[in-house]
């Protein structure tokens, strides 16, 4: 079985030990004589027994099945008159969780903080199941973990009445591999469910990113006003790994990479002064330039990673690919936006604002197409050259009004405009006759809208009842002013300049009430309604309706404080959702109706031992069998967990925590393919000083 093997960088040990080093400094920069106190914990856990799938344990539960368990807090403040030390760890190995933050403030004068993250993302790699053959495939560990890791070190000024200054650096990380929707075709089923796409595949992750930011900034009683400057460096190199008719004699692996790196320049100001007691002012802009550099290739070969080859021996018609994808983008994004508050008198607010938006971004690329065509599937290859410019502006307008005749009633409205237009150009040439493949010129615009009311009223202490309304509506016209497709309803390419118009609108309405009938008991009510319609005219057809969603969502929630001894708390989600789409034997009615529950308790034991349960409950029974023209759509999903905790505060400075619990997973949409029972167990250990 092939492992999706990846290497962890020597950038995370760097880090920590420069973070390692830098807290020592700070530490030794605290002053002799301190006030110390904080706490140290140490704990771990695990699975006890995985009865199915442990990759879907490690997913949901969000736990390492093989356990975890370390360093799992330790803190120390210091503190006297003139400064503060603080220092925080993690150590978890097992979930990959670490952390390390430093803090040293000087009062009044200036700080450095360093802080070091790191966690684990567990992914279940699993493909899906052809039910009326009991088929499925597994070719490598579906237990995927991907790291992601944060670190930023930080500087700055402390102070009133003058001018702050604040340089920050932050790199973050995100390597391992993660599961993928791009699965693999199969004709091992044979007719009628043949090709079925079900074969998983997987993604690798390499991306690191650098940022240093730098500002300046004063605020006084009458204005307050900040320079800033962003530089960001970013690095993609990833690989998405699929196979195609796996155990068939056509059996072939698809690597695709894709690379990039991009520098990122932005500035913006922000101004703020108060002009009189009734009317404030505040301004703003941003200056943004992107510079990307592009490379991939797509590639079919014996296995993953492989070189291209134009004779390998399962190689089959349709296995268009590309490599030596080379290619640039450069945007440029200009914003600017103006704002007042204005205040009549006592009750009334209003808040207009007006902002602009210019953003132009043009690209290119070339590269190798490749395709294996004829009886005897000799390659063809063809070299692509490709460029596009989009230049977009867009004006947005903006009020508000607030007014609040007393304690008990609140009011809000406000509406927004938009209206932006923009062209695009695409143009694509085949090498090295010149010959053009894609040349497509066009215009767009778009214009939208937005409208909100909201309420609020508190008849007495203790009871609070809220309301708001929003409407939404986006339309969108575009014009080809060239294309190289025709748009008869008879071409068998009309795509995509035969769409004249898209419009899409909106509405939904929240209720909430929050009542506290007695000093022990608290509840929340909510409910939610939203609809949704999207609706689309093509050239030479007539206007048709592409989609409709309705949306019903019900939460409750309760916390009763039954006595000195004993609390209660559970929450309740009831959710109707669904998506109408037009009718097709390969759509079907998207329903995403789920049920949630919770249900926790506290209990004192003893002077020093208490116990607390706590049960979580999930439902989805959307699953419909639609296997005779595609793979099954919708969720059947069951999810229930429940978990007992002991705590004993052996004395004021130790405490001891153990808890167990029992978690049960039934995924009807995989059939049977992601269940699992398990029992998990966890331990803790905490000193205070």
């Amino acid at each position: 079985m092939h492992s999706p093997a990846f290497t962890f960088r020597g950038d995370r040990a760097r880090l920590a030990l420069g973070l390692a080093a830098t807290l020592g400094l700070l530490a030794a920069a605290a002053p002799a004589q301190t006030t110390s106190s904080g706490s140290i914990s140490v704990g771990g856990g695990g699975a006890t027994s995985v009865d199915g799938n442990a990759a879907t344990f490690q997913q949901r539960v969000r736990q390492s099945e093989s356990g975890y368990g370390g360093l799992e807090q330790y803190t120390l403040t210091r503190t006297d008159d003139a400064s503060l030390f603080r220092f925080e760890a993690r150590a978890m190995p097992g979930d990959g969780d670490y952390r390390l933050l430093g803090r040293f403030e000087k009062h009044d004068a200036f700080y450095l903080e360093a802080n070091f993250r790191q966690f684990r993302i567990f992914y279940d790699g699993s493909g899906g199941r052809l039910v009326p053959r009991n088929l499925s495939f597994s070719w490598f560990d579906e237990a995927l973990e991907l790291d992601r890791s944060y670190f930023s070190f930080e500087l700055g000024t402390l102070g009133e009445n003058r001018p702050q200054f604040r340089l920050r650096y932050d790199r973050n990380t995100r390597e391992g591999a993660k599961n993928s929707i791009r699965w693999g075709d199969s004709n091992f089923a044979g007719a009628p469910f043949s090709p079925r796409a079900f074969i998983p595949s997987y993604l690798l992750v390499d991306e690191v990113r650098d940022i240093v930011t730098a500002e300046v900034s004063r605020r006084t009683e009458q204005e307050a006003w900040k320079v800033a400057g962003r530089y960001e460096r970013s690095r993609v190199n990833n690989r998405h790994v699929g196979r195609r008719r796996i155990q068939e004699p056509q059996d072939r692996t698809v690597t695709t990479y894709e690379g990039s790196d991009s520098e990122l320049f932005s500035g913006h100001a922000t101004y703020e002064r108060v002009l009189d007691e009734q009317l404030r002012l505040a301004a703003g802009g941003l200056s943004t330039t992107i510079d990307t550099n592009l490379s991939g290739s797509k590639i079919y070969g014996a296995g993953p990673d492989a070189t291209y080859s134009p004779t390998f021996a399962a190689r089959q018609q349709g296995d268009v690919g590309y490599y030596g994808l080379t290619g640039d983008t450069r945007l440029r994004q200009y914003v600017g936006n103006l704002n007042l508050v204005y205040t009549p008198d006592k009750y009334w607010t209003i808040l207009p604002a007006i902002r602009y938006e210019h953003l132009r971004v043009d690209a290119g690329e070339s590269h190798t197409d490749t395709n294996f065509a004829g009886a005897a599937l000799a390659a063809t290859q063809n070299l692509i050259e490709a460029s596009s410019r989009d230049a977009w502006n867009e004006v947005t307008e903006d009020i508000e009004f607030r007014y609040r005749r007393s304690a008990d009633w609140n009011f809000s409205a406000r509406a927004q405009w938009n209206q932006g237009e923009g062209s695009l150009l695409e143009q694509s040439i085949l090498l090295p006759a010149g010959s053009p493949v894609i040349d497509r010129d066009s215009d767009y615009e778009r214009r939208g809208a937005r409208y909100t009311a909201a309420a609020s009223w508190y008849p007495r202490p203790g009871l609070t009842f809220g309301a708001q309304y929003n409407y939404r509506l986006k339309l969108a016209d575009y014009r080809a002013r060239r294309d190289r497709t025709s748009n008869a309803t008879t071409a068998n390419d009309r795509y995509p300049h035969f769409i004249v118009d898209q419009d899409i609108a909106s509405q939904d309405v929240s209720l909430r009430a929050s009542w506290r009938p007695t000093t022990s008991l608290s509840l929340v009510s909510r409910y939610a309604h939203q609809r949704a319609t999207i609706t689309s005219t093509f050239d030479n057809l007539p206007e048709i309706r592409g989609g409709r969603l309705v949306r019903h969502i019900v939460t409750q929630t309760a916390t009763w404080n039954a006595s000195t001894r004993l609390y209660l708390t559970g929450a309740f989600n009831v959710t109707y959702d669904q998506l109408w789409v037009p009718s097709n034997r390969y759509l079907v009615i998207a329903d995403n109706n789920h049920t949630s529950a919770s249900l926790g308790a506290g209990y004192v034991l003893g002077k020093v031992t208490d116990l607390f349960v706590d049960t979580s409950y999930y439902r989805a029974d959307n699953y419909t069998d639609n296997q005779d023209f595609t793979l099954p759509l919708n969720a059947g999903h069951l999810m229930h967990s429940s978990y007992v905790t002991w705590v004993r505060r052996h004395t004021d400075r130790l405490v001891y925590t153990l808890r167990y619990g029992y978690v049960t997973n039934r995924d009807g949409t995989f059939a049977g393919l992601k269940d699992f029972d398990a029992h998990v167990v966890y331990g803790r250990v905490q000193y205070k000083f």
